[in-house]
């Protein structure tokens, strides 16, 4: 199973919600709280838990003829993986991308990028 932590779609998104907010869900139940709000088709929920189970990124069990899902990641691991590979990224754009990721980002937190220039400062 690959672990892709690439951003995920909308829809991923507010599946993993579901999973995060509650206990291990049918795909019934799935699609009761993230489906039938959005008018979608029960066959697309499926898809997307199919999908991110092949992503890793919820688990599967059987119960009977139907699955099971729960995250196979807390919120916060799943955020932390982001990060790595968002860094990961920002560092092959090197000092340019970096320069305009700071940019960015204080413009919208200068607290948030303060805190990330003391961890770069101690880190060297």
């Amino acid at each position: 199973m690959s672990r892709d932590i690439s951003q995920p779609g909308e829809l991923e998104a507010a599946v993993l919600e579901a999973l995060w907010a509650g206990e291990e869900l049918s795909t019934p139940a799935v699609h009761e709280r993230v489906g039938v709000p959005r008018g979608l088709a029960y066959t697309t929920i499926l898809t997307v838990l199919q999908r991110l189970h092949k992503k890793g990124l919820v688990k599967r069990t059987e119960d009977g003829r139907a699955h099971v899902y729960a995250p196979a990641l807390s919120r916060d691991e799943f955020a932390r993986r982001r990060g790595h590979t968002l860094a990961a990224a920002l560092t092959g754009l090197g000092e340019a991308g970096l320069a305009a990721f700071l940019a960015e980002a204080e413009r919208l937190d200068p607290a948030a990028v303060e805190s990330l220039r003391a961890r770069l400062r101690s880190s060297q």
